[in-house]
């Protein structure tokens, strides 16, 4: 067995494991070789002609070299069978005579919060929708949308009550120690020359001790916060029973006058989020605040007209004004408010009861400092209040 390849195997976009049992089973790897023409005698394959590639210096949008053609290097490989391993795509003939919608790159379409297909009743996820491949994450989270919708749950509620609180410090320990990934058990190479499986499944120790070494990211991550240069992002504590949106007790923010977006948590974030951008973002300047039109927050402390100590908050939410004052209540779970107050209210909560040093505004300096309606809303001067 050979493989052909036009660069060189340190620019393969495979798998490291992949490409280190290739070489373990001694398969031969053709390097800089690229196919330009198939040689048939008497209807049966020959060889295949190849050519010669070479590095320029050069590299392409992604920053992987790019291979060019040699002159006259043209060399051929003699074969009688030829696997063509390009792409790929789903094979959707299960479907038998039932049309089932799919776009222009071949992959199924799906509704993007229940992922049921065109055809009622039958859900897909992963590799085979919409933009295609992508990781074994993304399918296990497609796949419990899918359970959600098949049980007619809603996406949040009885699982955000179960949410408790963990220990932080104790995470933050192990979080700091390197714990190396226990070694896939896989057959010896002497035994791979049949259709059994290579990659061996781990001993119930082995997978114990494998997952022990999860980070839990899911219920605390912060790693944005650990890696901002200048203390700009902080985690705050909300109660998830509050607010049953919310799914984490733990939440990021972002406080904008130490921010100068160097983007190093984006480089760091898990996901795909960009925290400087996606996460509440605090603002202690008027003339700053009013000039976002959205995702932007105000925060206001001090006593409020019974003398005790009120926190309040201005928000540009989609291009409006909204303002919200906590004086005389504490939240109350029945209460079904409309965003952006529900993320208003977890945020003023959050930040009072569990970070309270952050800076704040001096209260009654808000957009409209007239007196608020408590648990209910208005417009006063274009202004939303609750």
């Amino acid at each position: 067995v050979h493989v052909i390849y036009r660069r060189t195997i340190d620019q393969m976009p495979a798998d490291r494991e992949e490409v280190k049992c290739l070489l373990e089973e001694g398969i031969d790897v053709i390097e800089l070789a690229r196919p330009q023409q198939l040689l048939v005698e008497n209807g049966k394959l020959r060889s295949l002609l190849c050519r010669r590639m070479e590095y320029r210096g050069d590299r392409d949008a992604s920053g992987r070299k790019i291979p060019h053609d040699a002159p006259g290097s043209d060399f051929e490989i003699p074969l009688d069978t030829l696997i063509l391993a390009i792409s790929q795509n789903a094979i959707l003939d299960f479907f038998g005579k039932v049309p089932v919608a799919v776009n222009h790159r071949g992959y199924i379409e799906v509704d993007p919060l229940t992922f049921e297909t065109s055809v009622s009743g039958v859900y897909a996820g992963g590799d085979v929708v919409n933009d295609g491949p992508s990781s074994i994450v993304e399918a296990a989270a497609d796949g419990k949308a899918i359970a959600r919708a098949i049980l007619g749950r809603p996406e949040v509620g009885d699982e955000a009550e179960s949410v408790d609180v963990i220990d932080t410090v104790d995470l933050l320990r192990r979080r700091s120690h390197r714990e190396w990934r226990v070694p896939v058990p896989h057959s010896p190479v002497e035994e791979r020359k049949n259709f059994a499986e290579v990659v061996r499944g781990y001993t119930a120790l082995q997978a114990r001790t494998e997952a022990a070494r999860c980070l839990d990211c899911n219920r605390y991550c912060s790693l944005c916060v650990g890696v901002c240069p200048n203390l700009a992002l902080q985690t705050i504590q909300v109660d998830p029973g509050e607010h049953p949106d919310i799914s984490q007790v733990y939440q990021v923010v972002v406080l904008t006058d130490l921010c100068n977006e160097c983007g190093n948590c984006t480089t760091f974030c898990p996901t795909a989020g960009e925290p400087y951008r996606d996460k509440p973002r605090l603002y202690l300047d008027r003339d700053e605040f009013e000039a976002q039109q959205d995702n932007a927050f105000m925060v206001f402390r001090g006593p409020g007209l019974d003398g005790t100590e009120c926190w309040s908050m201005d928000a540009r939410w989609n291009g409006e004004d909204h303002h919200m004052e906590l004086a005389g209540f504490d939240g109350d779970a029945d209460l079904n408010l409309p965003e952006p107050y529900s993320s208003m209210l977890a945020l003023l909560q959050g930040l009072r009861c569990s970070a309270s040093h952050l800076p704040a505004a001096v209260a009654g300096d808000h957009i409209r400092p007239q007196p608020s309606l408590q648990g209910r809303g208005s417009n006063r001067g274009g202004e939303n209040r609750v």
